[in-house]
């Protein structure tokens, strides 16, 4: 096994077991602020299973760091009373802990060495423990009784277990690898036989077995049941270690461990550089101050966290094994089936009814194969969701503005890519509602509006789509301004009597625009709105803002569940074969269904049921001049910028297709890059394009 095979199994677990231990944080607080004893041995233990991790990779800034949280959480499990303000600062530790290590995780995924300064976190997380230990009268001192760590250690067994696995089950070395990751969520794993998996050591094991040199604060029965539900198991010994094991793989006797302090840090590091990091720390935690978090540390972790967004996202995807016992079973029908259907074209007495029976039988299958697969990158929605908590709590912090985050719909399921590319818009949205649709306490206690502002985050689905609806019940959207300023950024020439809600809501969508005057760490640069039209437009969905002043503002965000198969609309124009997505048909007319009429600058436009609508020939815009053209249908098509008729030749009907970058050789001409999002190859070979329904409206 590669030591890049080991890094990834590492990153994939630890990045997961960071999301959990945020969400635990976000989620599980009381009114109070404090977390619940569950969530509390929750934290405990992911922190002990990437201390395991990190020191078997021999990552020891990373188990020190993890070492030095868990011991908090281990003292609190054992009794340790905090008071509010001390959870606060232990809940904010953690949180800036989360951020440094999905830093240097993310190194690791890079080919890097994580070898970011700990010093800081681990002052505060030594002044923390000490500070909320001489505040708690429960809790003798330190130096008078034996600490909790003292108390666990002497209570740990200390185990020997040797792993054989099944004669031929192969990748010996990498079975192995699993049997370190289950150990190490409730143990300490100290050694291991053969000690570099990275080496051709599958004969070794085959031979003698895997053995692992442990300790763990569980029951000696918890280890036997990991151990009996290892895969390709022929066998195992579980025993405890013999005084001479002890001695050799721990480095001392039963007598040295009942008196040790230390034995965790003793196991992963030498005496000398134990030696030297306490020195280090002592130095740090004289300088820190008794409060919440240092300017540093303040300035530090907006930078960590951002580099987060852009640099954690990993190609691993977690599934359930139930899928791919579908996914399984399907390939193997369709195999047999496709025989079939090849047979009964090379039969001499060909049977139609029986080849189109079998034909049937195999599009149903590959239908199938198509919704299984799709399902297996489908997540839900809840991680994204658990981040915009993080923001609202550390914005609430920075503004005063009191706001209670809503979550409504997490487990709605989404595909996997969709999901990493949603992120930065409702990162975007949350923070402006925040900071540009909440009000400050000032201006909220003027109002009948409670205290405490609501910001509300829903996702659902609703056929092929996800809605995603970001509410707040703010100030609103002033549409007097908002007019105001795109008259003056020559958005618009239309006067304020011209202009819809809707039209003058959409203007905060332009590039640039900004009705907020002064500048803030948060918004009020005109990029905000732009980035979060942009990044949705390229994930081909669509925006929608509705608002009343004084109340509150809401947008809704509609996305395609997955971004590799669209429904759409086949039409003819001339010769070509174009496609329009159906989610921006709203209506087909065909010959004598429709009049056109020009207005004095012989714009053409058509009336439908009272409302006027523009028409655009198709053949105009992209150039195309053909006899054979006859523009007898019109498709009305409509997207959050507006609506607009298209005229085509006719409509060959819908069809499912798989979207396709645009062939290079086409993107050099500019019609084509200006008003299709894709391309796909239709059942006969060929290519059509598929149109780019706000492009042709913002005509």
């Amino acid at each position: 096994m590669s030591i890049d095979s080991m890094n990834e199994f590492y990153v994939q677990e630890n990045m997961q077991l960071l999301e959990q231990l945020e969400e635990i944080l976000l989620v599980g607080q009381s009114d109070t602020g404090e977390l619940e004893q569950k969530e509390i041995e929750e934290i405990f233990r992911a922190m002990h299973t990437i201390k395991g991790a990190s020191a078997m990779m021999g990552y020891e800034n990373l188990t020190h760091l993890t070492h030095s949280v868990e011991d908090i959480f281990d003292a609190v499990r054992n009794g340790l009373k905090l008071s509010s303000d001390k959870w606060d600062e232990l809940i904010d530790l953690v949180l800036n802990s989360i951020d440094f290590l999905k830093e240097e995780i993310s190194k690791v995924q890079e080919g890097q060495t994580p070898d970011g300064d700990i010093d800081e976190l681990r002052g505060i997380a030594k002044d923390l423990l000490k500070r909320a230990k001489e505040g708690d009268s429960s809790v003798e001192s330190t130096e008078s009784t034996p600490t909790n760590e003292e108390t666990s250690n002497s209570s740990e067994n200390y185990l020997y277990l040797n792993v054989r696995f099944s004669e031929g089950c192969a990748m010996e070395s990498i079975r192995a690898l699993g049997v370190v990751t289950s150990l190490n969520k409730v143990s300490t794993v100290a050694k291991i036989v053969p000690e570099d998996l990275d080496s051709d050591c599958d004969e070794d094991i085959i031979k003698n077995g895997f053995t692992v040199y442990l300790y763990t604060p569980e029951a000696k029965e918890v280890i036997d049941d990991i151990a009996k539900k290892t895969m390709f198991l022929d066998k195992y010994e579980l025993r405890d270690v013999t005084d001479e094991e002890l001695k050799d793989v721990f480095g001392m006797s039963r007598s040295d461990i009942q008196s040790s302090s230390s034995v965790k840090q003793e196991v992963e590091s030498t005496d000398k550089e134990i030696e030297t990091k306490e020195n280090q720390v002592e130095k740090v935690a004289e300088t820190v101050e008794t409060k919440p978090e240092p300017k540093t540390s303040q300035a530090k972790k907006e930078p960590v966290q951002q580099k987060q967004e852009s640099s954690s996202k990993n190609s691993f995807l977690t599934v359930n094994i139930s899928k791919i016992d579908a996914l399984m079973n399907l390939v193997g029908e369709i195999v047999t089936t496709e025989s079939m259907v090849e047979k009964q074209s090379q039969m001499e007495n060909f049977d139609r009814d029986s080849f189109e029976k079998q034909s049937r039988r195999l599009h149903q299958l590959t239908n199938e194969l198509q919704d299984v697969v799709m399902s297996i990158r489908m997540v839900p929605i809840s991680s994204t969701f658990t981040k915009m908590q993080r923001i609202v709590r550390d914005m609430s912090k920075k503004t005063g503005k009191a706001v209670d985050l809503v979550l409504i719909g997490e487990q709605t399921e989404v595909d996997k890519n969709i999901l990493e590319n949603i992120s930065d818009p409702l990162m975007h949205m949350i923070r402006n509602s925040m900071d540009h649709g909440i009000e400050t306490p000032e201006e909220r206690a003027k109002t009948d509006k409670p205290a405490k502002a609501k910001v509300v985050l829903e996702a659902k689905n609703t056929g092929g789509d996800i809605v995603i609806i970001i509410k707040d019940d703010g100030r609103g959207l002033n549409k007097e301004a908002i007019v105001k300023k795109a008259i003056e950024r020559g958005v618009t020439t239309k006067s304020i009597d011209e202009i819809s809600d809707k039209e003058a809501y959409n203007f905060i969508l332009a590039p640039g625009f900004s009705t907020k005057e002064a500048v803030s760490e948060y918004s009020g640069r005109g990029v905000g709105m732009d980035v979060v039209y942009t990044n949705i437009r390229k994930l081909r969905g669509s925006l929608s803002i509705d608002s009343e002043y004084g109340k509150g503002t809401m947008f809704i965000m509609r996305i395609p569940l997955t971004l590799a198969i669209v429904d759409g609309m086949k039409i003819a124009l001339g010769r070509e074969t174009y496609i329009i997505p159906s989610l921006n048909i709203k209506e087909v007319f065909t010959q004598g269904g429709f009049k056109i009429v020009k207005n004095p600058n012989g714009e053409e436009h058509s009336i439908i049921r009272g409302e006027c609508y523009k028409v655009v020939r198709l053949s105009k815009i992209l150039g195309i001049e053909d006899e054979t053209q006859t523009e007898d249908v019109m498709v009305l098509v409509e997207s959050e910028l507006g609506s607009v008729c298209i005229l085509v030749d006719k409509v060959l009907g819908q069809q499912q297709v798989v979207i396709k970058p645009i062939p290079h050789m086409l993107t050099q001409f500019d019609k084509v890059q200006s008003h299709m999002s894709g391309c796909s190859i239709l059942e006969d070979g060929s290519i059509s394009l598929i149109l780019d329904a706000n492009a042709i409206i913002s005509i």
